[in-house]
């Protein structure tokens, strides 16, 4: 773990942004399952209407930051007194799937989640792909701020430090990201993301892909 010097000083003497490592592992797990529990896009992936939707999230969620720290991804987040409160997963171009395509990743989510749930999942990370421009490029497969600190300005630190962090690429075009909730769009946009496009998945639930250039 070490502090993320190019970001901004955050709104408190007591908060900082950080490269988080595997000692942060299980708050991670805790904040992903927080943030993706009530998204309308993963009910519908894992069935929500379905016994055992709880655990098949959790399930998800660990496998994931599982496999992008493997690919030794960074992971931005937000720390306060040592509780994390915001974080997002950094990937390049279409590295985000590299290790969805590992037979043992598969393995693990199918055991896990269900084989059904795995294959919707990576239908969803394709559709996404397809969205984002060619090219050398950062996309965030994983972000989120912990319900009980939302609202206070960390979304907009974290994405400060993730656009700072991928600014030092010079052949990169820029950053991508996806969302659910339209409610979030106005606050993408006033960090400079473009809207890209949209698709929708089974139960009507919509995702929409948007992107910031540099």
């Amino acid at each position: 773990m070490s502090d993320f010097n190019t970001a901004e000083a955050d709104a408190s003497d007591d908060t900082r942004t950080l490269y988080l490592d595997g000692s942060f592992s299980r708050q991670i797990r805790s904040l992903l399952y927080h943030t993706y529990r009530d998204d309308p896009v993963y009910q519908s992936l894992f069935e929500s209407g379905r016994t055992g939707y709880d655990q098949r999230i959790r399930a998800c969620t660990r496998e994931l930051a599982s496999g992008y720290f493997s690919e030794n991804f960074p992971v931005v987040g937000v720390v306060r007194n040592d509780r994390l409160i915001a974080t997002a997963f950094v990937a390049k171009s279409s590295g985000d799937t590299a290790f969805a395509d590992r037979f043992f990743w598969r393995c693990k989510m199918i055991l896990t989640v269900g084989y059904g749930g795995t294959e919707k999942y990576l239908a969803f990370l394709k559709s996404i792909n397809g969205l984002l421009p060619e090219g050398s490029h950062y996309y965030l497969p994983l972000i989120g701020v912990h319900p009980d600190f939302q609202h206070q300005g960390h979304g907009r630190h974290l994405l400060d430090a993730v656009h700072n962090l991928c600014g030092l690429d010079q052949q990169s075009q820029g950053v991508g990201l996806n969302t659910s909730n339209p409610e979030m769009l106005p606050f993408f946009e006033s960090m400079g993301y473009q809207q890209m496009g949209q698709f929708t998945v089974s139960d009507g639930a919509t995702e929409t892909v948007m992107f910031r250039y540099k």
